[in-house]
C-alpha cells in the first residue's frame, strides 16, 4: 500500500477518469464532486452539469424506493458501510431507463469521520439481453425435441419443459410423480442444474432403499455411538448438500415417524443428528419423487397430508412413454448416438421393421426399457452390422406384439435397400429428416447410407 499512498491526486484523478465504468465521488452532504468520463457516456450528464448537484438528479429506482430501509441497505452514506453488488436502474439525461450493477463504498478519514462516498455503475444491458436471448434459445430448443437431458418433442414433453423453465429458478420444493422408468431423477437434475444453486450439489436419496433406522441417520447424520456401527460423528444428507438440492425418490416409501422428522426440518430449516440434541441450520431445495399417487397413501393413512402440501409446493407429473409415442423415434436416435461412443460401433438407426416394433410396444418399464432394449441391441449386435434389427432387440418385445414377422424369418424383400430409401425420398419430398424417420433410423445414418448407395 506504500507505493499508493505515494500516487499523487493528478493519478488518483487519471486513475479513476480512465477506469471502464461509470465512477463519481459524493460529499458528506451528498453532492457530487467528481464524475468521470465513463458516467459522462453512461448517463449523457457531463461533468459540469451534474458536479455541484446531489446524486438523487440521477434517479435511481433504489435510491427514490419508498421504503427507507431500501434505501439505507443500500446508501454507503446512510449506512455507513459498503453496500455488495446490486442490479437496479438508472434514468439517463433523454429519459431512457437503463440497467446497471452499482456498488457503493463509504470513505473516512484518518480519525475514522464519514467524509463522503465513492460508486461505481456498470451497464448490463448487453448481459440481460444475453440472459434473454439464452431463454429465448432454451425454449426454441425445447420445442426442437430436447431440454437439458430430456428429450421428446411431443406436447406432454414440451408443456413440461415450460413448467421446468418456469420454476427452476425459484427455491419451490417440488413433487414429481410417474410411472417408474419415466425420467423422475432426470427431470430433478434439470431443475437443479437450471436452478440458481447450479454451482451447488446435487444429491439423491432413494428413500426406499434404507430400513428407518438407517434412512434418519443417511438424512440427518448421527452421532458417534448412536447406535451399533456409529464409531465417528457423521453429517447427514441434509447438511452435505447445503446450499444444493436434495432429491429425495420414492418418497411414498419413507415410514410415518420419518415423515414427521422431515416435516419439522421443512418447517425449522434445522436437523438434529441421530443421538444429538443440537441443531443445525441447513438451506437445502428438496425435490421429492414417487411412483405411487401420494393422494392415495393419504386417503389410506400412509402418507401425512400437512407433509405432502410442504413438499407439494409445485407438482411435476412425467407422462408414461405409452402416451407420448411420438418420441420414441427422438429417444431412440438418442440412445444409438449414446451407445455407439460407449461400445465404439457405427450403428445408423433402425430397420423399420425393428422401429415398428418399438412403435408399438406399451413399454410398462417406459424410458428405461427402451433404453435397455436399444443397449441390449448394441451388446449382441456385431461391428459389421449397420442397424438395429428385430432379430437384435430384446425377444420378449417380439412376442409382445402380434402380426410381426421376425425379420429372420420374413420372406425376402422384393425391393433392395437403395430403392427402399429412393422410395421414401419420394414419400417425403425429398425431405431428408422426414425420410430418415419414414426408415427408422437418424439422419446422420440416412446421409450416410445415401453416400455409400451413391444417392
Amino acid at each position: 500500500m506504500t507505493g499508493v499512498n505515494k500516487i499523487d491526486e493528478h493519478f488518483r484523478e487519471a486513475l479513476l477518469a480512465t477506469v471502464p465504468c461509470a465512477v463519481f465521488i459524493v460529499d458528506i452532504q451528498n453532492t457530487i464532486i467528481f464524475w468521470n468520463k465513463s458516467a459522462e457516456e453512461l448517463t449523457q450528464y457531463t461533468a459540469d452539469e451534474i458536479v455541484g448537484s446531489t446524486c438523487d438528479m440521477l434517479r435511481v429506482n433504489i435510491c427514490t424506493h419508498q421504503d427507507p430501509a431500501v434505501r439505507k441497505t443500500f446508501c454507503p452514506l446512510l449506512s455507513g458501510e459498503s453496500g455488495g453488488e446490486v442490479e437496479c436502474e438508472l434514468r439517463k439525461k433523454d429519459g431512457t431507463i437503463v440497467p446497471i450493477m452499482r456498488k457503493g463504498r463509504p470513505v473516512y478519514d484518518d480519525k475514522g469521520v464519514l467524509i463522503g462516498a465513492i460508486e461505481a455503475f456498470i451497464d448490463v444491458s448487453l448481459i440481460k439481453k444475453a440472459r434473454n436471448e439464452i431463454r429465448i434459445l432454451k425454449h426454441e430448443i425445447a420445442k426442437m425435441g430436447q431440454y437439458g437431458d430430456l428429450i421428446g418433442s411431443s406436447k406432454q414433453m414440451r408443456r413440461l419443459y415450460e413448467m421446468i423453465g418456469t420454476i427452476a429458478k425459484t427455491d419451490a420444493s417440488v413433487v414429481i410423480g410417474g410411472e417408474t422408468g419415466t425420467g423422475k431423477e432426470v427431470i430433478a437434475r434439470t431443475l437443479h442444474a437450471e436452478s440458481n444453486r447450479s454451482e451447488s450439489i446435487f444429491l439423491a436419496v432413494n428413500c426406499g432403499a434404507l430400513p428407518e433406522t438407517l434412512l434418519e441417520a443417511e438424512l440427518f447424520g448421527h452421532k458417534r455411538g448412536a447406535f451399533t456401527g456409529a464409531v465417528n460423528d457423521r453429517a447427514g444428507c441434509f447438511e452435505t448438500a447445503s446450499g444444493g438440492t436434495l432429491f429425495l425418490d420414492e418418497i411414498g416409501e419413507m415410514s410415518i415417524s420419518s415423515q414427521v422428522k422431515l416435516l419439522r426440518v421443512l418447517q425449522e430449516n434445522e436437523i438434529t443428528r441421530v443421538g444429538d440434541t443440537l441443531p443445525r441450520s441447513v438451506d437445502v431445495r428438496i425435490i421429492a419423487a414417487s411412483n405411487k399417487d401420494l393422494g392415495d397413501l393419504i386417503k389410506t393413512g400412509q402418507f401425512r397430508e400437512d407433509l405432502y402440501y410442504r413438499l407439494r409446493v409445485v407438482g411435476l407429473v412425467v407422462p408414461p412413454l405409452r402416451e407420448r409415442k411420438e418420441d420414441i423415434q427422438d429417444l431412440v436416435s438418442h440412445f444409438i448416438t449414446q451407445f455407439n461412443k460407449k461400445y465404439n460401433k457405427h450403428i445408423e438407426g433402425c430397420s423399420p421393421k425393428a422401429m415398428d416394433l418399438l412403435l408399438h410396444h406399451r413399454w410398462p418399464g417406459n424410458v428405461r426399457e427402451l433404453e435397455h432394449a436399444v443397449e441390449h441391441a448394441f451388446v449382441v449386435s456385431t461391428g459389421k452390422e449397420k442397424v438395429i434389427t428385430i432379430a437384435s432387440l430384446p425377444p420378449e418385445l417380439s412376442h409382445q406384439k402380434e402380426g410381426v414377422i421376425s425379420e429372420k424369418h420374413a420372406p425376402k424383400m422384393a425391393v433392395d435397400e437403395k430403392t427402399q430409401i429412393q422410395n421414401a425420398l419420394k414419400e417425403a419430398d425429398g425431405n431428408k429428416s422426414q425420410t430418415a424417420r419414414i426408415l427408422g433410423i437418424t439422419r446422420a445414418g440416412l446421409y450416410k447410407k445415401m453416400r455409400r448407395l451413391d444417392l
